[in-house]
């Protein structure tokens, strides 16, 4: 294809005249560069990077109109906003529009006013949507949260899977920009959308300003309090997993003097739209949301961010943390886990002809290891992303030197006992108890015939282990002084003995006695 825009000179001019910035961030300078030379582009940056100028910039130089595919109204209201300052004319395609308001942007895109146009791919894919782009000569298909293509991202839109399809009948370069995407979901997304092999630019996940923590989900909410009142004026978000607890949170929060709105999809417009605007205007307000809130919300200061609740993928994990610490000063990320949530969240496989579901139980069993990672969690986390890095110094795991090692051994062992109770958790309680006495042979049955054998044969060395798990049950039982088959079926010892359990990476393994002590503190 032909170039777009040559000049990289009167983009850094534009740059700074239009957008008020005296220099490219890390990774933009690069990705544009390959992009207004006419290149498909997969530019994967982390929150806070600078993705939107990638597009935004290329229809200030002229290149227009360019065409942002983006997944949330609330993410194309915040970007028309910031636009308005730059003088960049931009218009969006919704349904959260009153009619005159898209008669109007329709005007725009027909007769070229508009150099950047805003949809949804729901809107995008509707035949009349595709000829009026078709007619106005798209210069630049910009896909905004493009791991929505991917089974695998963490926030798959059938939608989004349509848009290669669709991009081939504009017949523009296309620009796919996403935070959060591991070396599957890229492949994915590179697979699904493009036609042509793409740059493909990917930014460091490393932020040095963030400090991870994470932690059992014991007292949650005077954990929650206790946290806030350690950062009085400082604004930030609390993640929760639905809209009840969110305005029950809220409104606690509140009962106990702290600043605290509520944000999810349930409120109506005004509603919402006023909370958002007062965690901007003050300082110290505490956003209690679902993950309604928070994508293209770029508010500098956010100084924490607080999961009660687990988020279901590490992407997802690293997006909402992103909104803290976008101007570069610490900032501090809190999840609470619940162990017995993690043991779910390993013990269920999906169906193996199910693509879709096999990537939602992947998320969410790396989530759960990020949770009992006993060493650096930077390193832990940066390692979904396909990045190698050294420890951060910051997280909870590198604090504290030699008296963060029993906390660290603490989630050694509720790794182990979450692996024990996760293997087990697909088996019904019937298949750890002693087996069924054989029943009698039929007077039917042929002569000859024998039943199978209800246990599988013990090697020496399986032998060996099996009495020694047989010796530690009995101390078990005697120090909680329980009957040896109330601790575990010899049954179980049985297959502990035969299998040899592994770690949840499916790879270390695991005394068999560790094992036993692990079932026994349940």
């Amino acid at each position: 294809m032909r170039p777009l825009v040559a000049d990289m000179e009167e983009a850094r001019r534009v740059l700074r005249a239009r957008f008020g910035h005296e220099a490219f961030l890390p990774g933009q300078e690069a990705a544009l560069g390959a992009l207004l030379e006419g290149r498909d582009v997969l530019a994967v940056m982390p929150t806070g990077a600078g993705k939107s100028l990638l597009y935004q910039l290329p229809a200030a130089l002229g290149v227009a109109p360019v065409v942002v595919v983006s997944p949330l109204i609330s993410l194309m209201r915040d970007q028309l906003r910031s636009l308005a300052h730059s003088g960049v004319a931009a218009v969006a395609l919704h349904s959260g529009q009153s009619e005159e308001e898209q008669s109007e942007a329709i005007a725009g895109v027909a007769d070229g006013r508009a150099r950047l146009v805003y949809l949804a791919p729901e809107r995008l894919v509707q035949d009349w949507t595709v000829d009026l782009l078709c007619a106005a000569g798209v210069a630049l298909l910009a896909v905004d949260e493009a791991h929505c293509v991917s089974h695998w991202g963490h926030e798959f839109r059938p939608d989004y899977a349509r848009l290669g399809e669709i991009a081939a009948r504009l017949g523009a370069p296309i620009l796919a920009v996403t935070a959060t995407a591991g070396p599957r979901t890229r492949a994915d997304i590179v697979a699904s959308l493009f036609a042509r092999a793409p740059e493909v630019f990917v930014a460091s996940f490393a932020r040095p300003n963030l400090r991870l923590a994470f932690a059992p989900r014991a007292d949650a909410l005077g954990r929650l309090t206790r946290f806030l009142r350690r950062r009085p004026g400082q604004s930030g978000v609390v993640y929760v997993n639905s809209r009840r607890k969110a305005d029950e949170t809220a409104a606690i929060l509140r009962r106990l003097g702290f600043d605290a709105l509520a944000y999810h999809a349930g409120l109506d417009a005004a509603t919402r739209a006023a909370h958002q605007d007062a965690f901007f205007a003050r300082a110290g307000v505490a956003m209690v949301a679902t993950i309604a809130f928070g994508m293209g919300v770029d508010k500098k200061d956010v100084r924490f961010v607080f999961h009660a609740d687990l988020p279901d993928s590490i992407e997802a994990y690293y997006q909402e943390i992103g909104r803290a610490g976008r101007d570069g000063l610490p900032a501090d990320a809190l999840a609470l886990f619940d162990p017995r949530e993690l043991v779910g969240r390993f013990g269920f496989p999906p169906p193996a002809d199910d693509p879709i579901a096999a990537g939602e139980t992947e998320r969410r069993r790396a989530m759960a290891r990020l949770c009992l990672a006993p060493s650096c969690r930077f390193q832990a986390l940066l390692r979904a992303f396909g990045e190698e890095s050294g420890r951060c110094g910051r997280c909870d795991n590198c604090r504290g030197g030699l008296l963060a090692l029993p906390r660290r051994a603490g989630l050694v062992a509720l790794g182990w006992r979450v692996a024990v109770l996760a293997r087990f958790a697909g088996l019904g309680a019937e298949s750890l108890d002693e087996p069924e006495p054989e029943p009698a042979q039929s007077p039917a049955a042929a002569p000859g015939a024998s039943a199978e054998p209800k246990e599988e044969r013990l090697s020496v060395a399986d032998e060996r282990l099996y009495r020694r798990l047989i010796r530690l049950r009995l101390e078990i039982a005697k120090r909680r002084r329980l009957a040896p088959r109330a601790v575990a079926s010899d049954a179980l010892l049985r297959r502990l003995a035969i299998t040899r359990p592994c770690a949840l990476d499916g790879e270390t393994p695991i005394a068999a006695e560790e094992f036993l002590r692990a079932i026994a503190e349940d």
